[in-house]
């Protein structure tokens, strides 16, 4: 189909529509008001993401997309990840607390225009939070700011800037800014309560959280206290996801690898063109006391497991925390005195199918091995020198007398899941001082520093290497009653046997061999930070010239502790790993101008308005002395009225190694392939990536271009349209493992890369590194319509929001040439959402559509398999109860003004609390009951869609779906 007419098309079945987040322009300032002495009041002037120059401007250069508090309630999300998430500028690397990989379990994030969530700032209130202690993506080092550590309720609004911001925030704003505004400036008290769970299956979902405010003109406190639980969901919950399409080989029965001499001295039966060495199991359903002659015998392995059978794709999930905040006007507007305080924990348990072992024998592994039948000289198989088996080591319930190693591969399913609890202990703090007004009522200032701090304890249930090894050995004194370490049995472990049968006399080398690590990681930072503005510098014919300066030092520490175990590499599936205590200290400068040169009180055909920004910034990272200087320009135009606004920016920009790719612990990972040197696909091979501390800073460069069109002719309709263009050089990668085979065959491995092979071609190790690779580059454009009329049957509202994305580059290294993957690996040409509202008296209801466009996957045959395109749909009802009292009961409160203007009651109190208080007067008891309190029912995914296919372990993206399927919630909000 042809572009033109596909954009027809999505722009026809969005326009009824309404997303529930809202697109350009911000809500605009009040207006002014015209005061009795017949002076005109200033326009409110406020600083959006993106800048650090107050605008009372509705429209700025910069596209910046704001969610607001009723945006946020509309939108049937429960948590901040589920509210972000859904944008259609987010792309398919954020990380997701369902299905997670690695180390980033309970943990969430954003990563804006499919760029990697390192390249996306989060911030906080407009400040730096410390990231997650622990990295994400393949590489486990990518860094990120996890939205599991942000309660929703705590949320005022999300700006979300969608292009390059590096030159006004510093590092790490590449594919742009997610600013997360709390809750300030409240006044009385809200109760919620919100329940919710899946038809299919138990999931449920409960949350609660207090809202309340004091204060007067002079000081003022907002508190948030909020709890939050959710029940996990299994893959074998959902038909879609219970079988994987991905089985593995790590399995029980066991898949051995035996040798010919062994096997036939005890009776086996192998074919006679196996050759020497080939891999055999024992029958299925077997007790664990087969012999030789019931196994089976094959080139390759013979017995499968799917681990979706006992593995969680939503993990059980509890938060629980509060958020304060406080000002006190020292000095009236000059001087204000501010602190706000947030506390978060976030506990997770995560069951993932039992320990796999991958093969007995890996670099960088602890070697696992299974004794001969009896004690003495083996027959074939690997020797006691090369396993570490000692001698006189026998195991009885081996059939064969050899040393069974090497390219053996178990599922140690006898122990349990893998159970992995984490516990996060997030934590900021900010004092500061700020003002404005000053000299000539232009000039203003905020200085403050902050101090975050995420600390992440995990645990869970694995299984010891060397007591693995010891419980397979008869010979150990664990076993001998004598002995001051017997576990209480005389027989050893039965590895022999299959799973669905378990073993009764295993139960007790099960309980010595689990055991329960425990790691320590801990992320810090402190900001100190200054901002002098003026919005006037000087006067022009156009209005003020504005200028914003200031300097920031940030000081980061990361503390990865692992446990000792660990260190010493003695957990099955697991390779050894190192202590990184690393830390960075950062200082920079910048300066940013706005020039106008029309505007609406000097303006000439053509120009109604018109202005420049400019700004620059320097930034050191004194721990590895590198430095950048990037510039940024801004434009913004209005050729005939406020009705249409032309605006662009151009950029440069610049991305910082994390301290995990500096400094951190090296990583492994098993993963599936194809080998071109043997033309054969290769499952459960590990690769280890280890880091640079000689790493340079990313650049990237930014454009982005587009109009905001609010015809008088049509009221209430906006229109948004913005191109964006981002580039990205010198990336810090760590190429895949199938990217590292072709480059061996190629002859142009890099620095640090290596293919491990045995005597006979086979690959038992991937080594790779951290370095400056190549490019990555995406181009698009957002698209935003929004509608609202309002008529004598109500208010209807419609929002669309959607984004095109017309190229994703990316290539490894500099002399590759830039591979497109738009359409592949999850770059959606098209994401949309749409939301249609309709509010009447205290009743509001909602449909939201959401359309994610499909894609092509690479299969392991390298064929590509398409991922079909998706719609679902959203549905909410609300109803608000709010009774007046009679007009002549309210009238008995007696508002009068003090001296100082301030409105109050003839008992001294303010009239906004007076209000409140007399609003049920006069009313009968059920109305009390009821006013202040708002009802809500919904029904997210309503059609109960279920994700479309995909070759993935769970047999879905869970960059975009999860396996909640339709859900339905109920919430209650009282109002005091």
């Amino acid at each position: 189909m042809h572009s033109r007419l596909r954009l027809a098309l999505v722009a026809a079945l969005f326009l009824p529509g309404l997303d529930a987040f809202a697109q350009d322009p911000s809500p605009a300032p009040a207006s002014p008001v015209a005061e009795p002495s017949g002076a005109t009041a200033e326009v409110e002037r406020i600083i959006v993401t993106g800048s650090h120059i107050p605008t009372a401007e509705e429209v700025g250069p910069n596209p910046v997309l704001t969610i607001d508090r009723e945006l946020i309630d509309k939108s049937g999300e429960r948590t901040a990840e589920e509210l972000i998430r859904n944008l259609t500028v987010a792309g398919p690397l954020g990380v997701r607390t369902s299905n997670p990989n690695g180390s980033t379990i309970g943990a969430s994030s954003i990563a804006l225009r499919g760029f990697d969530p390192s390249d996306t700032l989060t911030l906080i209130d407009g400040r730096r939070v410390a990231s997650y202690p622990l990295g994400a993506g393949a590489n486990e080092a990518q860094t990120f700011v996890d939205l599991n550590s942000i309660p929703r309720a705590a949320i005022e609004s999300i700006e979300i800037l969608k292009d390059g911001a590096s030159v006004t925030y510093g590092a790490d704003a590449v594919a742009g800014v997610v600013n997360i505004k709390l809750r300030h400036d409240y006044r009385g008290a809200e109760a919620n309560v919100d329940y919710g769970n899946t038809l299919d299956k138990d999931s449920g979902e409960f949350s609660a959280s207090i809202l309340f405010g004091v204060g007067d003109e002079k000081t003022q406190l907002t508190g948030v206290l909020t709890f939050y639980h959710r029940n996990s969901i299994y893959n074998r919950d959902r038909g879609y996801s219970a079988k994987t399409h991905s089985l593995s080989t790590n399995t029980s029965p066991l898949n051995l690898q035996l040798s010919s001499e062994a096997v036939i001295a005890a009776g086996g039966n192998p074919p006679d063109d196996l050759g020497d060495t080939f891999f055999g199991r024992a029958p299925f359903f077997t007790d664990g006391n087969a012999p030789a002659s019931e196994y089976i015998y094959a080139s390759r392995r013979t017995a499968f497991y799917n681990p979706n059978a006992f593995s969680q794709s939503l993990p059980d999930s509890e938060r629980y925390g509060g958020f304060f905040k406080a000002e006190h006007k020292i000095f009236g507007e000059q001087l204000v005195l501010y602190a706000d305080s947030l506390y978060q924990n976030v506990k997770t348990h995560y069951e993932f199918a039992p320990t796999a072992t991958g093969n007995f024998i890996m670099p960088g592994f602890t070697t696992l091995a299974i004794p001969p039948r009896a004690p003495g000289a083996t027959l074939g198989g690997p020797s006691y020198e090369e396993t570490g088996v000692p001698v006189g080591a026998y195991n009885p319930f081996n059939p064969f007398q050899q040393i069974i190693s090497g390219a053996t591969r178990a599922r140690l399913s006898e122990f349990g899941n893998r159970v992995f609890t984490r516990e996060t202990d997030a934590f900021f703090s900010t004092v500061g001082l700020k003002g404005e007004k000053l000299f000539d009522g232009s000039w203003g200032y905020d200085a403050g520093f902050r101090f975050s701090e995420i600390k992440n304890t995990s645990g869970g249930n694995l299984v010891s290497a060397s007591r693995f090894n010891r419980i397979l050995n008869a010979a150990d004194p664990i076993f001998d009653p004598g002995s001051a370490q017997y576990i209480g049995t005389t027989v050893p472990y039965n590895p022999f046997g299959d799973f669905r049968r378990p073993i009764a006399t295993n139960s007790l080398p099960l309980v010595f061999a689990t055991i329960q690590p425990k790691d320590i990681d801990i992320s810090k930072l402190a900001t100190l930070d200054l901002n002098v503005y003026t919005t006037s510098l000087f006067k022009l014919p156009a209005g003020g010239v504005g200028l914003a300066f200031g300097g920031q030092f940030r000081r980061e520490n990361l503390e990865q502790n692992p446990d000792e175990l660990e260190v010493d590499g003695d957990v099955v599936g697991n390779s050894d790993v190192v202590f990184t205590h690393a830390g960075r200290k950062t200082y920079a400068f910048y300066a940013e101008g706005d020039l106008p040169v029309f505007s609406p009180t000097f303006s000439a055909p053509g120009f109604h308005s018109l202005e420049f920004t400019a700004a620059v910034r320097f930034e050191e990272f004194l721990s590895n002395s590198t430095n950048v200087l990037v510039p940024k320009f801004g434009l913004r135009w209005q050729p005939f009225d406020e009705s249409l606004t032309v605006r662009a920016t151009w950029g440069e920009g610049f991305h910082e190694p994390s301290l995990i790719e500096l400094f951190g612990n090296p990583t492994q990972f098993i993963t599936d392939f194809f080998d071109p040197v043997k033309d054969e696909f290769v499952g459960d091979v590990p690769v280890t990536t280890r880091s640079n501390p000689n790493l340079q800073p990313e650049d990237s460069r930014s454009f982005s271009g587009g109009i905001v069109f609010t015809p008088k002719f049509v009221p209430g309709l906006t229109l948004t349209v913005d191109l964006f263009d981002l580039e990205s050089k010198g990336r810090v990668i760590q190429p895949d493992a199938q990217s590292v085979l072709f480059a061996e065959v190629a002859g142009r491995l890099l620095a640090g890369q290596r293919v491990n092979r045995d005597a006979d071609g086979n690959i038992i190790l991937i080594e790779n590194a951290f370095q400056n690779g190549g490019s990555q580059k995406a181009r698009g454009i957002d698209f935003g319509l929004q509608y609202q009329i309002e008529t004598r049957f109500g208010t209807f509202t419609s929002l669309t929001q959607a984004t095109f994305l017309d190229s994703f580059e990316f290539a490894v290294t500099p002399d590759l040439p830039e591979k497109e993957l738009r359409s592949r690996e999850g770059n959606l040409k098209w994401k949309a959402n749409s939301r249609f509202d309709w509010i009447w008296r205290g009743l509001n209801l909602g449909v939201t559509a959401h359309y994610l466009d499909g894609y092509h996957e690479k299969l392991k045959s390298q064929r590509e398999h398409y991922i079909k395109q998706t719609w679902f749909f959203d549905v909410q009802g609300s109803y608000s109860f709010n009774f007046v009292a009679p007009v002549e009961i309210q009238s008995v409160a007696g508002y009068a003004k003090d001296l100082g203007g301030t409105e109050k009651t003839k008992d001294g109190q303010p009239a906004e609390s007076a209000a409140a208080q007399t609003a049920n007067y006069g009313l009968p008891i059920w109305k009390r009951v009821l006013n202040g309190t708002t009802v809500t029912l919904g029904c997210n995914n309503v059609f109960g869609h279920d994700p479309p296919d995909a070759n993935t372990g769970t047999n879905y993206e869970n960059f975009a779906y999860d396996s909640t399927g339709r859900f339905v919630y109920l919430s209650l909000t009282k109002k005091f």
